[in-house]
C-alpha cells in the first residue's frame, strides 16, 4: 500500500502535465534556486557577449529580478510543460528544461537604469538547465518515470485495493479491536515512511553536493516536488489514528510510557542474537547521522511524534465519552503484539535504505549556455480572464506602422510607434505590408499588379500618389533584394522593415504573458512571406490556431495554451492554419469620414455571419492625417458614444475601435468603459 500511495502521489506531480509545470515553477520561486537560476542566466549573458565579463555581479543582480517576475515565471511553466514532454517521450536520458527569451526580459529590466548596457544582451540569450544522474542511472530514472506513467491507473487502483482489503480484514477478524490496533500500526508506518522522504532527502542534497549554490537549488526542487509527502504522511497517520481509537481497550490496558521505556531498552541494551543487535546498531547509526545532519527536521520529527501521541489520548478519550468500553468481556484485551516492532524495524531500515540510495544519486546540474502562474490578470484585468475574445473590446490603432517618430515617412497615421502603443494598451494593430526594393535610403514598392497604382491613387488621393511618383522616378539604379516592408500604399512615402514591428510585438509577448494582441494585416505579399517574417521573430509559438468564425475560447484560455497572437490577413491568407481571412472573422463599418458627424454603423466589408465586429472610427484628411481631429473623435464619450450606437444597430459587441493617433485622446480608457472594467467619466456638460 505504501509503494502504489508513492506510485499515486507521482501519478499527481511529476506525471501530470500541469502539476510538474506549477511545480517547477514554484521551485524556481524558492529563494536558492532562484538564486541558482539568475546566476545561470548571467553566465549565459557572459557567454554569448565576452565583453560584459566586468559587469557579470551587475547582470547577476538584474537577473534576481528577472526570475522573480511574473514573466519569467510564464516562460519557466511553459518550458516546463515542453520538457515533461521531452521526458516522457522515447529516447529522452535526462531531463533538460530549456527556457528562452530570457535576454529579453534581462535587457528590459535593465534599460531604465543603463540603456547602453542593455543594448550590449543579446535578446536570444536561453538559459538551459540540464538535469542529469552520473553514469547509466540517468536512463534508469527516466525509464522508472515512464513505468511508473504506465502503471499509474494500477497504483490508484492498488490503493483502492488495500483500503479495501483493511476494511475487509476488520470486518472479518474474530477480535475486531486488536484488528484495529494492527491495522493503525500499519498504517502509521506508513505515515513515517513518507514522512521521512523530505528530510532525508533534503539531508541527502547537503552532503552529496558540494556546490552550495547547486546543493540549496536542488534542495528547492526536491521540497517542491516531494514536500507534498507531509500532506500524505499526516493524512494517514490520522487515519491511523482513527482506528486506534476503535480499539479503546488500547489505551487503558497498555501504558505508554512502559511502551516507551522499553524501545528505549531495546535501542541502548546489547541484544541477544547478532541480528538483532545489526539491526539495532544500524537504527542508532541512522538516527545519530540524522540528528547531525538535520536538526531542524529531528526537533520537527519529534514534536510530531508527540502531537500524535497526544492526538492519539484525544480521540480515546472521545471514543470513551461517545461509548464507554465494557469493563466486563468474554474477549482478552488488545495487545501490542510483534507487528509493532516489524513496523519500527521497517521504518528504520526503509529509512536507511532511502538514505543510502538517495546518497549513490548524486544530482549535478549542469550548465550548458545559460540564460534562459498563475496568471492574474487578462489583458489588465482579471474580469476579462473568462470572456470569450468575441465578447470583448481591443482598442486599436489604423496604419499602425506609420508613426511620426519612424524616419523618412510622410503621412503618418499613428503618433506613436507599435512598441510604444503595446505599453500604453493598444492590443489591436491593422498594418500594411508590401514587398519592396531599398534604393539608397527609400524603398521603392513592387506592384504585382499594374491596377494597384489606380487603387491607390484613390485611396491616398492625388497628392500623395503625386509625391509619391515624384520620390519613386528619383530612385534610380539598382536596389537590394525584393523584401516586406511595412507601407501605406507607397513605400516610397515612408517603410520600415516588417521585422521592426514584429520584433517590438516578440518583446512584447514575451514581458507580457497574460496579454492577447491582434493582427490584421492588409496584405500585398504571398502568404509564405508572412509566414517567413513571423518565423524568423520567434512569434509562432504565440499563434492562434483556433476557428475563424467561432465558438472562440476566453482569453485565459488563450493564454494558458500560449496562442495569444490572433493574425488576420484581408487578402491572401490561404494553407495556413494561423491565418485567418479577415472578412471571414470580421464585419466592419465605412471608414472614409471627412466630418464627425458623417460617423455610421453601416455594414461594409465582412458579411453578416462575421463573428467579429471593427468600428474604424478616424476623420480622412488626405494626404495628411491630422492629429487635430483625433484630439475630437478620440475623446471617451465620442467613442463611447459611437460603440454603443453601433452595438444597438448592429447587434454585435465593437471587439476592435480603430484610430488614428492612438496615442492621443482617450481609446484605451473607452475599450475599458465598453468592457464594464471603467465607469464613463461625466464633464461639466453632463456627458
Amino acid at each position: 500500500m505504501g509503494v502504489t500511495a508513492i506510485v499515486a502521489y507521482l501519478a499527481r506531480t511529476v506525471l501530470n502535465e500541469a502539476a510538474f509545470s506549477a511545480r517547477v515553477v514554484a521551485a524556481v520561486e524558492r529563494p536558492a534556486m532562484a538564486a541558482f537560476v539568475a546566476q545561470q542566466i548571467a553566465e549565459g549573458v557572459v557567454a554569448a557577449n565576452r565583453d560584459l565579463t566586468g559587469v557579470k555581479p551587475i547582470i547577476t543582480t538584474f537577473s534576481e529580478a528577472v526570475v522573480k517576475s511574473a514573466p519569467f515565471k510564464a516562460l519557466v511553466g511553459r518550458a516546463a510543460t515542453e520538457a515533461h514532454r521531452v521526458m516522457l517521450s522515447q529516447g529522452a536520458r535526462n531531463v533538460m528544461l530549456s527556457v528562452p527569451d530570457v535576454g529579453v526580459l534581462l535587457r528590459g529590466t535593465l534599460e531604465s537604469v543603463s540603456p547602453e548596457l542593455a543594448a550590449k544582451v543579446p535578446a536570444d540569450v536561453r538559459t538551459v538547465i540540464d538535469t542529469r544522474i552520473t553514469g547509466e542511472i540517468a536512463g534508469k530514472v527516466v525509464s522508472a518515470i515512464r513505468v511508473a506513467n504506465r502503471i499509474r491507473l494500477l497504483a490508484r487502483i492498488g490503493l483502492l485495493i488495500g483500503m479495501v482489503l483493511v476494511i475487509t480484514a476488520v470486518a472479518i477478524a474474530p477480535r475486531r479491536r486488536q484488528a484495529f490496533l494492527d491495522t493503525s500500526i500499519g498504517l502509521l508506518a506508513i505515515a513515517a515512511l513518507l514522512g521521512l522522504i523530505v528530510p532525508l532527502g533534503r539531508v541527502t542534497v547537503m552532503g552529496a553536493i558540494p556546490d552550495p549554490i547547486v546543493r540549496g537549488a536542488v534542495s528547492d526542487v526536491w521540497v517542491a516536488f516531494a514536500g507534498g509527502f507531509r500532506m500524505w504522511a499526516i493524512g494517514i497517520a490520522t487515519v491511523a489514528l482513527m482506528l486506534m481509537a476503535g480499539a479503546a481497550a488500547f489505551l487503558e490496558k497498555v501504558v505508554l510510557r512502559n511502551a516507551i521505556k522499553r524501545g528505549i531498552e531495546e535501542l541502548t541494551a546489547r541484544q541477544p542474537t547478532r541480528g538483532r543487535e545489526v539491526i539495532r546498531v544500524l537504527c542508532l547509526f541512522v538516527i545519530g547521522m540524522f540528528c547531525i545532519q538535520a536538526p531542524q527536521a529531528t526537533l520537527s520529527g519529534l514534536v510530531i511524534v508527540a502531537g500524535a501521541l497526544v492526538l492519539a489520548m484525544a480521540v480515546y478519550q472521545l471514543v470513551v465519552l461517545v461509548a464507554p468500553p465494557a469493563h466486563h468481556t468474554d474477549q482478552p484485551p488488545p495487545r501490542l503484539n510483534p507487528s509493532l516492532g516489524i513496523a519500527v524495524v521497517c521504518v528504520v531500515l526503509s529509512a536507511a535504505a532511502l538514505g543510502g540510495l538517495a546518497l549513490a544519486l548524486r544530482f549535478r546540474p549542469q550548465q550548458v549556455l545559460a540564460a534562459t502562474g498563475p496568471l492574474l490578470e487578462c489583458n489588465g484585468s482579471a474580469a476579462l480572464c473568462d470572456r470569450p475574445f468575441d465578447q470583448i473590446t481591443f482598442p486599436g490603432a489604423h496604419n499602425a506602422q506609420g508613426s511620426a517618430t519612424n524616419p523618412n515617412w510622410l503621412f503618418p497615421n499613428q503618433d506613436q510607434n507599435v512598441a510604444a502603443l503595446l505599453r500604453r494598451g493598444i492590443r489591436a494593430f491593422m498594418i500594411d505590408v508590401w514587398d519592396g526594393n531599398l534604393v539608397g535610403d527609400r524603398v521603392k514598392t513592387v506592384f504585382a499588379k499594374e491596377e494597384d497604382r489606380a487603387k491607390f491613387e484613390k485611396a491616398i488621393g492625388p497628392e500623395a500618389f503625386a509625391a509619391a511618383m515624384r520620390i519613386r522616378d528619383r530612385l534610380v539604379g539598382v536596389g537590394s533584394a525584393t523584401a516586406v516592408y511595412m507601407c501605406h500604399g507607397f513605400c516610397e512615402l515612408g517603410a520600415l522593415p516588417v521585422d521592426t514591428a514584429l520584433a517590438q510585438i516578440k518583446e512584447f509577448m514575451v514581458s507580457r504573458p497574460s496579454d492577447v494582441v491582434m493582427l490584421i494585416l492588409e496584405d500585398y505579399v504571398p502568404p509564405k512571406e508572412v509566414e517567413d517574417a513571423f518565423t524568423r521573430n520567434g512569434l509562432m509559438e504565440y499563434m492562434y490556431l483556433g476557428p475563424s468564425r467561432g465558438p472562440f475560447p476566453t482569453l485565459r484560455e488563450l493564454i494558458a495554451t500560449n496562442q495569444r497572437l490572433i493574425v488576420m490577413g484581408e487578402h491572401d491568407t490561404d494553407g495556413l492554419n494561423w491565418y485567418h481571412p479577415a472578412w471571414e472573422t470580421f464585419q466592419e463599418t465605412p471608414y472614409t469620414f471627412h466630418q464627425p458627424d458623417q460617423f455610421s454603423c453601416k455594414a461594409n466589408r465582412g458579411d453578416d455571419k462575421s463573428p467579429l465586429f471593427l468600428i474604424n472610427h478616424w476623420i480622412e484628411s488626405s494626404p495628411s492625417p491630422k492629429p487635430s481631429n483625433a484630439v475630437i473623435v478620440n475623446a471617451e464619450s465620442v467613442l463611447v458614444a459611437r460603440a454603443n450606437e453601433c452595438r444597438k444597430e448592429r447587434g454585435k459587441v465593437p471587439n476592435v475601435i480603430a484610430v488614428d493617433f492612438a496615442a492621443t485622446g482617450d481609446i484605451v480608457r473607452a475599450a475599458a468603459v465598453l468592457n464594464g472594467l471603467e465607469k464613463p467619466l461625466v464633464s461639466d456638460s453632463g456627458r
